[in-house]
């Protein structure tokens, strides 16, 4: 009786796991892109439903590697995906007009970690975008806030979590 409990529990969980491993889909606000994380290679895709093509848009610029563990976060224009890296946080422009921007202040072998700070939906033009920093050695914790209008950008660290109040720009 105990051995045929184990035999349908590894059954089950052998069946489970390729659905666990499956390609995550996340389509633009406007419905002409869709961006996909492919797990086998652990990078993201932008698939254009307009033209039907597929493209890479994490394997050249940009030099980080992800996991599917937070979800990207479009902005409400589907210019921008915004996406959360081993350790630092991307705005890819889906355009491919403009390189990767890495939108935190980390230095190449920090222990710092950022990630983003999002509670679904989309983005705004002029929304501020929140993360959260750890220190992997210290285990130190903080928040930065990041904020584009046009081409320029403004970025701060804090200590405590900042006010929503404090970034109105």
């Amino acid at each position: 009786m105990i051995m045929k409990r184990y035999i349908l529990i590894a059954i089950f969980l052998m069946t489970a796991l390729p659905v666990l491993a499956q390609n995550r889909d996340y389509p633009s606000p406007d419905g002409k892109y869709c961006l996909t994380y492919n797990v086998t290679d652990k990078q993201y895709y932008m698939h254009d439903n307009r033209m039907d093509y597929t493209y890479c848009i994490t394997c050249d610029d940009v030099d980080d590697s992800f996991e599917d563990v937070i979800e990207p976060v479009w902005r409400v224009d589907s210019r921008y995906v915004y996406l959360s890296g081993m350790y630092d946080i991307w705005q890819i422009d889906i355009t491919r007009a403009i390189a990767p921007l890495k939108i935190d202040k980390r230095k190449k072998g920090s222990p710092v970690k950022y990630f983003l700070v999002y509670d679904g939906g989309t983005l705004s033009r002029s929304a501020t975008i929140y993360m959260t920093t750890v220190n992997t050695l210290t285990g130190e914790s903080g928040y930065a806030t990041f904020f584009q209008k046009g081409y320029a950008y403004r970025y701060k660290n804090y200590k405590e979590k900042p006010s929503p109040c404090l970034n109105s720009y």
